[in-house]
């Protein structure tokens, strides 16, 4: 029977990936907090604060944020000939 159970896994593995059941406990280390797969060795990202798992668009922000790479771009004020206001416009 535990050879079944064996093969199952290996291939809920290879097709599915890892089910991430035996995890370490979370911790901090240069301000990340994670849990860790013992199994493949993934990191699943926590929130500190709430201390539940960060979904991937968290994880990919925080990632930008500490790479640089996000921007915080003040909106346009929007003029009226690209609103359409203002003088009709004239086909060609």
């Amino acid at each position: 029977m535990k050879i079944l159970q064996t093969i199952i896994d290996f291939f809920y593995e290879i097709f599915l990936g890892c089910h991430h059941s035996h995890l370490t406990r979370p911790f901090t280390i240069q301000r990340e907090t994670y849990k860790v797969c013992l199994d493949c060795g993934k990191r699943i990202y926590y929130s500190p604060q709430t201390m539940r798992p960060l979904s991937t668009r968290e994880v990919r922000r925080i990632e930008a944020s500490q790479a640089g790479e996000l921007k915080v771009v003040p909106s346009a004020k929007v003029s009226p000939s690209l609103t359409g206001e203002g003088k009709p416009r004239v086909a060609a």
